[in-house]
Protein backbone atom coordinates (compact mmCIF):
# COMPACT_ATOMS: atom_id res chain seq x y z
CA UNK A 1 0.00 0.00 0.00
CA UNK A 2 1.52 3.18 -0.99
CA UNK A 3 2.31 4.84 2.38
CA UNK A 4 1.32 8.86 0.44
CA UNK A 5 -2.44 7.54 0.20
CA UNK A 6 -2.57 5.55 3.54
CA UNK A 7 -5.59 7.79 5.35
CA UNK A 8 -5.27 7.82 9.10
CA UNK A 9 -8.42 9.11 11.26
CA UNK A 10 -7.03 10.73 15.05
CA UNK A 11 -9.70 10.63 17.26
CA UNK A 12 -8.68 13.63 20.01
CA UNK A 13 -9.33 12.76 23.23
CA UNK A 14 -11.34 15.23 25.89
CA UNK A 15 -11.41 18.45 26.08
CA UNK A 16 -8.86 18.36 22.99
CA UNK A 17 -8.50 19.46 19.33
CA UNK A 18 -6.43 18.81 15.83
CA UNK A 19 -3.85 20.64 18.02
CA UNK A 20 -3.11 17.90 19.83
CA UNK A 21 0.64 16.86 20.39
CA UNK A 22 -0.54 13.44 19.81
CA UNK A 23 -1.87 14.60 16.21
CA UNK A 24 0.53 16.55 15.70
CA UNK A 25 3.62 13.66 15.90
CA UNK A 26 2.00 11.46 13.50
CA UNK A 27 4.60 11.21 10.59
CA UNK A 28 1.84 10.61 7.95
CA UNK A 29 0.92 12.86 5.13
CA UNK A 30 -2.82 11.75 5.02
CA UNK A 31 -3.99 12.07 8.31
CA UNK A 32 -7.10 13.64 9.73
CA UNK A 33 -8.93 15.05 13.09
CA UNK A 34 -11.90 16.49 13.00
CA UNK A 35 -12.87 18.59 16.43
CA UNK A 36 -15.31 17.54 18.41
CA UNK A 37 -16.83 19.05 21.67
CA UNK A 38 -17.57 15.35 23.82
CA UNK A 39 -19.11 17.29 26.95
CA UNK A 40 -21.43 19.30 24.82
CA UNK A 41 -22.94 16.39 22.81
CA UNK A 42 -24.71 13.39 23.88
CA UNK A 43 -23.07 9.80 23.51
CA UNK A 44 -25.40 9.24 20.01
CA UNK A 45 -24.62 12.57 18.38
CA UNK A 46 -20.92 11.94 18.83
CA UNK A 47 -21.61 8.29 17.18
CA UNK A 48 -23.37 9.77 14.44
CA UNK A 49 -20.59 11.75 14.10
CA UNK A 50 -18.05 9.80 13.69
CA UNK A 51 -20.23 7.24 11.20
CA UNK A 52 -20.52 10.37 8.92
CA UNK A 53 -17.07 11.27 9.20
CA UNK A 54 -15.63 7.62 8.60
CA UNK A 55 -18.08 7.51 5.46
CA UNK A 56 -16.55 10.46 3.99
CA UNK A 57 -12.63 9.89 4.64
CA UNK A 58 -13.05 6.40 4.31
CA UNK A 59 -9.29 5.82 6.60
CA UNK A 60 -7.39 2.57 6.50
CA UNK A 61 -6.76 2.98 9.94
CA UNK A 62 -7.96 4.89 13.24
CA UNK A 63 -5.93 6.43 16.10
CA UNK A 64 -7.12 7.40 19.32
CA UNK A 65 -6.19 9.18 22.60
CA UNK A 66 -7.76 8.47 25.82
CA UNK A 67 -11.91 9.13 24.89
CA UNK A 68 -11.08 9.47 21.49
CA UNK A 69 -9.50 6.17 22.10
CA UNK A 70 -12.63 4.83 23.62
CA UNK A 71 -13.94 6.14 20.33
CA UNK A 72 -11.26 4.84 18.07
CA UNK A 73 -12.68 1.02 19.86
CA UNK A 74 -15.88 1.62 19.10
CA UNK A 75 -15.80 2.45 15.58
CA UNK A 76 -13.34 0.24 14.48
CA UNK A 77 -15.12 -2.88 16.05
CA UNK A 78 -18.35 -1.08 14.35
CA UNK A 79 -16.75 -0.29 10.74
CA UNK A 80 -13.64 -3.04 10.76
CA UNK A 81 -11.05 -0.33 10.65
CA UNK A 82 -7.66 -1.41 12.46
CA UNK A 83 -6.83 0.65 15.24
CA UNK A 84 -3.99 2.13 17.87
CA UNK A 85 -5.27 3.42 21.26
CA UNK A 86 -3.17 5.66 23.47
CA UNK A 87 -3.63 5.55 27.25
CA UNK A 88 -7.08 4.67 26.62
CA UNK A 89 -10.22 6.08 29.10
CA UNK A 90 -12.43 2.63 28.82
CA UNK A 91 -14.83 3.81 31.40
CA UNK A 92 -15.74 7.48 30.59
CA UNK A 93 -17.69 9.01 33.80
CA UNK A 94 -17.90 12.67 32.53
CA UNK A 95 -21.53 12.02 30.90
CA UNK A 96 -24.23 9.37 32.09
CA UNK A 97 -25.00 8.29 28.19
CA UNK A 98 -21.81 6.64 28.33
CA UNK A 99 -21.20 3.00 28.76
CA UNK A 100 -17.82 1.12 29.48
CA UNK A 101 -16.00 -0.68 26.87
CA UNK A 102 -16.62 -4.30 27.14
CA UNK A 103 -15.55 -7.65 25.89
CA UNK A 104 -17.84 -6.95 22.52
CA UNK A 105 -15.76 -4.18 22.00
CA UNK A 106 -12.37 -5.73 22.31
CA UNK A 107 -13.21 -9.47 20.97
CA UNK A 108 -13.03 -9.66 17.39
CA UNK A 109 -10.39 -10.10 14.68
CA UNK A 110 -9.78 -6.70 13.70
CA UNK A 111 -6.27 -6.01 14.63
CA UNK A 112 -5.89 -3.33 17.23
CA UNK A 113 -2.84 -2.52 19.54
CA UNK A 114 -2.62 -0.05 21.98
CA UNK A 115 0.57 2.20 23.29
CA UNK A 116 0.36 3.23 27.18
CA UNK A 117 2.47 5.28 29.02
CA UNK A 118 1.95 3.54 32.96
CA UNK A 119 2.81 7.13 34.54
CA UNK A 120 -0.87 7.95 33.62
CA UNK A 121 -1.95 10.70 36.48
CA UNK A 122 -5.45 10.52 35.41
CA UNK A 123 -6.29 6.94 34.20
CA UNK A 124 -4.92 3.42 35.55
CA UNK A 125 -2.88 2.32 33.24
CA UNK A 126 -1.85 -0.87 34.98
CA UNK A 127 -5.25 -1.84 35.33
CA UNK A 128 -5.65 -1.05 31.81
CA UNK A 129 -2.79 -2.71 30.32
CA UNK A 130 -3.76 -6.35 31.94
CA UNK A 131 -7.21 -6.02 30.72
CA UNK A 132 -6.27 -4.83 27.09
CA UNK A 133 -3.51 -7.71 26.88
CA UNK A 134 -6.35 -10.69 26.30
CA UNK A 135 -7.70 -8.91 23.15
CA UNK A 136 -4.70 -6.83 21.47
CA UNK A 137 -1.14 -6.69 21.43
CA UNK A 138 -0.12 -3.67 24.37
CA UNK A 139 3.63 -1.57 24.08
CA UNK A 140 3.85 -0.13 27.66
CA UNK A 141 6.01 2.07 28.90
CA UNK A 142 7.38 3.21 32.14
CA UNK A 143 6.80 6.67 33.29
CA UNK A 144 5.25 8.99 31.10
CA UNK A 145 2.12 10.95 31.61
CA UNK A 146 -1.93 10.86 30.68
CA UNK A 147 -1.44 13.30 28.11
CA UNK A 148 1.67 11.12 26.70
CA UNK A 149 5.49 12.50 27.18
CA UNK A 150 6.63 10.43 23.68
CA UNK A 151 3.57 10.33 21.07
CA UNK A 152 6.38 10.20 18.60
CA UNK A 153 6.45 6.56 19.74
CA UNK A 154 3.02 5.86 17.96
CA UNK A 155 4.80 6.09 14.72
CA UNK A 156 6.11 3.05 14.94
CA UNK A 157 2.70 1.43 15.73
CA UNK A 158 1.35 2.69 12.70
CA UNK A 159 4.79 1.35 10.67
CA UNK A 160 4.49 -2.12 12.49
CA UNK A 161 0.39 -1.96 11.82
CA UNK A 162 1.07 -0.86 8.12
CA UNK A 163 3.60 -3.33 7.51
CA UNK A 164 1.67 -5.98 9.32
CA UNK A 165 -2.03 -5.93 8.15
CA UNK A 166 -2.02 -3.59 4.91
CA UNK A 167 1.09 -5.83 2.26
CA UNK A 168 0.30 -4.75 -1.16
Amino acid sequence: MNSNAFKILFLHGLDSSKESTKFHAINAKNKFCIDIDYRNLNYQTVENFYNEIIEKIKPEMLIGHSLGAYWALKMSHLHRIPAIIANPSLNPNFRDDYQSISEIDLEHDIPQMAYIELGDEILDMHATSTLLEQFMQVDAHEGGHHRLAQPENLNHLIQYMQQTFFRA
